[in-house]
């Protein structure tokens, strides 16, 4: 397993997470999406771009969309995989792959979108040049 194919979080789905048919409730999975994310900046070590009180900007989530593939049911461990899709100017798209460990299963595929906006407005503002570096390959 190369590097980029190792999954970049993982975790142990609870008891909470369940619904009344025994696996994940649908809107769990956004969570653990966004929860992947936050990983993806953290091991980047980036998330500060991401915090207000440290950028200057915030981020607001403009579209979240997920097509579910395959059941996640409790106790089963869940990896995840996130890239950056695209840097626009004002906004930028994460794509975020969900795996069931047991068996392999693609379990899910979510798409979010960012904007970036001013502290002051809330009106969209370019992304700082420092967090397009950060999050650029290479």
């Amino acid at each position: 397993m190369s590097v980029d194919d190792r999954p970049l979080a993982s975790f142990r789905v609870s008891m909470r997470d369940i619904d009344i048919y025994g696996h994940v409730h649908n809107s769990r999975y956004l969570d653990y999406c966004e929860d992947a994310v936050v990983e993806f900046l953290r091991q980047r070590q980036i998330l500060s771009h991401f915090r207000h009180t440290s950028s200057g900007v915030a981020y607001h989530v403009k579209k979240a969309e997920i097509t579910f593939h395959s059941p996640i049911d409790l106790d089963d461990v869940v990896e995840a995989k996130v890239d950056v899709e695209k840097i626009g100017r004002t906004s930028l798209s994460f794509a975020i792959e969900l795996f069931r460990q047991r068996d392999g299963a693609h379990c899910a595929s979510a798409h979010f979108v960012w904007v970036c906006v001013g502290l002051s407005d809330s009106r969209p503002t370019p992304i700082p040049e420092a967090t397009r570096a950060a999050l650029s390959p290479g």
